[in-house]
């Protein structure tokens, strides 16, 4: 989704707003001055695009990256 649909102002805006900790819809509507429709479709297409993850409630934090394979290499 993030090659067909490009990013916007709105999202980078959102984006400043939430982090790894869960982040209430209604704190984010606040911080940014934006209406609650914009940032819920916002972050609706965000977590389309594998940016960020709801966690119930109408709680959203950034979606974690995948980490590289830990590899030992035993002799």
């Amino acid at each position: 989704m993030k090659e067909l649909i490009p990013p916007t102002d709105t999202e980078s805006l959102l984006l400043k707003q939430i982090g790894t900790e869960p982040t209430h819809i209604d704190e984010i509507c606040r911080a940014c001055g934006l209406s609650a429709s914009t940032v819920s479709s916002t972050l609706t297409m965000m977590e389309l695009k594998g940016m960020i993850k709801q966690l119930g409630a109408m709680n959203y934090a950034l979606a974690r990256e995948t980490r590289e394979e830990y590899r030992v290499i035993v002799e």
